[in-house]
């Protein structure tokens, strides 16, 4: 049997062998007849497609000599072609392989004591090999009939650095770079099994006191800042083998394995210090926060995840109220406050006192009672926010914003007035408010373009909503496929069935569904399959300018687009945030930079202008 024939009909047929091999076998296109009349134009086509080949290859015969090697295989292991020679035995070539340094710190003997035990075994498979100058690369073993053997080698290096960048997107949250809930929630139980075989842990909550006057003070990028320097900090206070994560907004947790509750205590304290005082912000200037911190111990207190992060929160609150920046140890004394009407009860299981959580609780209902009149009394209005197409430049939905401005509390925040809503009840009647106005002042826009309404998650835990968002875009004529719901990305890890059903019945209705503040928290990538999302916007956040964080932001683009998703970025407030998202290819772009929420009368007067690039002030133009 000639040798070119003997490689053809024994090529690895593995699922991994078919697929690297698909170039040879269809360059190849075996036929016996045609190859009899013609053998030298055959013998050319199948040496160019082995040259050719993406893979390297090796062929062996039964005594280790080289039969066939491709120039692949030489630029893999950086040998010479004319160092390679057919009746070469395996032992001399991967001698030369170790005298160019594929291999450091191992002998020729060594190395060839382990494939020869590998080749004697006379099975197929795959394993991995790592150079010396740091690649990796999978080798696909075929053993032949006649004792002989065929393998494959591809560089695989840049695939994994791309796997390992797509975890590490999941797994770390994008502003701080630290692990994010899911990562953290794996650490934790992981913690807690050792924990339950007498190996104790404990957790730590924290919370920085005087981050919204910061942001309030200087601006959501020196709060961005501030979160990121509060990051590294944190990191120079614990072991390697503790888990600093961000759980979102201002909240971070610290999962500490095989530690005490004496051990504990000592890590709040060096937090405490490390995070409380005057932080130097650079161009930001200065700002000053405390820091309280709640602990709770396993198998002490709890050994579940839940009950443990129940406790600690506890804890936390209690430190936070009283005022006095010292670490609270979670201990029975805590649970006195747990009698009372079942509201004081949710509030104590937040964690605050008993005075404090009636005080609030108050608040609470008076700020609602006031909205529900302003709701009557037609002071909340709209405002629209345009959402601009990167290419064209021209506004392609608004996004609605409800404002209030109270005759005696003056303009009321969103982000007081919606939290009262939701714990109130009143999201239902306010969210079906916004709804109605937004499809009905849209349908009235001389343009057709989209209107965004944004959803809580409490609005997808009624049951009535679809038939709700039915009604009201018949009531208005707006068609279902001008509506945008954007859904916060917590979503992603809700299984309830009354949201999954909700979910699939506003995309039956034709609506599209936004997933907003993507990257903020929970959810990463792989979890999008639970949603029909249209577009991710990304949360601001990744607009630091840094080259890392460009990294991550252009990769979050990238990966989303290959989901076959669009991607807007919102808070677009420089120059340098347009030019680098024009960079990196980003769909939608919303931000001050284009235009401010404006009221519904603006609409039609903008909806003919193109956003225009900005002066060097920051001040938007129009062309």
């Amino acid at each position: 049997m000639s040798l070119w024939r003997r490689i053809v009909e024994r090529l690895p047929a593995s699922p991994a062998g078919r697929r690297r091999l698909a170039q040879v076998l269809a360059a190849i296109r075996y036929d016996l007849s045609w190859r009899l009349a013609r053998p030298g134009a055959f013998r050319q086509r199948f040496e160019h497609a082995i040259a050719t080949m993406p893979q390297g290859i090796c062929l062996y015969d039964a005594q280790d000599r080289l039969e066939l090697v491709n120039e692949q295989f030489c630029k893999i292991y950086n040998q010479p072609m004319s160092r390679l020679r057919t009746g070469m035995r395996l032992y001399d070539i991967l001698a030369d392989s170790c005298a160019i340094g594929n291999y450091p710190g191992r002998s020729v003997d060594d190395i060839y004591s382990a494939r020869k035990a590998f080749i004697d075994k006379r099975e197929k498979g795959t394993f991995l090999q790592e150079l010396g100058d740091g690649r990796l690369i999978a080798i696909y073993h075929q053993p032949l009939d006649d004792g002989g053997w065929v393998c494959t080698y591809e560089d695989i290096t840049e695939r994994r650095r791309a796997e390992a960048q797509i975890e590490f997107l999941a797994q770390h949250d994008g502003l701080t770079q630290l692990p994010n809930r899911l990562l953290f929630n794996a650490r934790l139980d992981d913690a807690l099994k050792k924990a339950n075989d007498g190996v104790s842990c404990a957790l730590l909550c924290l919370d920085l006191d005087g981050f919204k006057d910061v942001n309030d003070r200087l601006g959501h990028a020196a709060g961005d800042a501030l979160l990121q320097e509060v990051a590294t900090r944190l990191l120079k206070c614990v072991r390697k083998d503790d888990t600093a994560a961000r759980l979102g907004g201002d909240e971070f947790a610290i999962v500490l394995p095989n530690a005490s509750a004496a051990e504990a205590v000592k890590t709040a304290q060096r937090v405490t210090s490390a995070l409380s005082g005057t932080h130097s912000l650079g161009a930001f200037g200065e700002a000053h926060i405390g820091v309280s911190i709640g602990i709770a111990c396993a198998p002490e207190h709890a050994t579940e995840a839940d009950a443990l992060m129940l406790l600690a929160d506890k804890a936390l609150y209690a430190a936070k109220h009283s005022g006095l920046g010292i670490p609270r140890l979670y201990d029975d004394q805590l649970e006195r406050f747990t009698s009372g009407s079942p509201q004081e009860s949710s509030a104590i299981r937040k964690g605050r006192s008993l005075s404090p959580a009636i005080e609030e609780l108050r608040k609470v209902a008076a700020l609602a009672n006031d909205l529900r009149a302003a709701l009557h009394d037609g002071h909340l209005h709209l405002c629209y926010q345009p959402i601009y197409d990167s290419m064209t430049r021209r506004p392609i939905a608004f996004e609605a914003l409800a404002r209030w401005t109270d005759p005696v509390r003056g303009s009321v925040s969103p982000a007081e007035f919606i939290p009262a809503a939701e714990e109130s009840g009143f999201i239902g009647p306010l969210t079906e408010w916004v709804l109605l106005n937004a499809c009905r002042e849209a349908a009235r826009w001389r343009e057709p373009v989209q209107v965004s309404v944004n959803l809580s998650p409490l609005n997808l835990s009624q049951p009535a909503l679809v038939a709700t968002v039915e009604r009201i875009l018949a009531e208005t004529g707006l068609p279902a496929n001008r509506l945008v719901l954007e859904l916060t990305e917590g979503l992603l890890l809700e299984s309830s069935d009354t949201i999954q059903n909700c979910l699939r019945g506003l995309k039956q209705l034709g609506v599209e569904l936004w997933l907003d503040d993507f990257g903020s928290g929970y959810a990463n990538l792989g979890y999008l399959h639970r949603l029909s999302c249209d577009v991710v916007k990304i949360d601001r956040s990744f607009l630091m300018q840094h080259d890392k964080q460009r990294e991550i932001l252009g990769g979050m683009i990238a990966l989303a687009q290959a989901c076959g998703l669009r991607v807007a970025v919102e808070g677009v407030e420089t120059a340098n945030h347009h030019l680098l998202l024009q960079e990196l290819g980003c769909d939608l772009l919303q931000g001050f930079l284009f235009a401010r929420p404006m009221p519904p009368e603006q609409i039609d007067a903008s909806l003919g202008l193109v956003a225009g690039l900005p002066f060097l002030d920051g001040a938007p133009i129009f062309a």
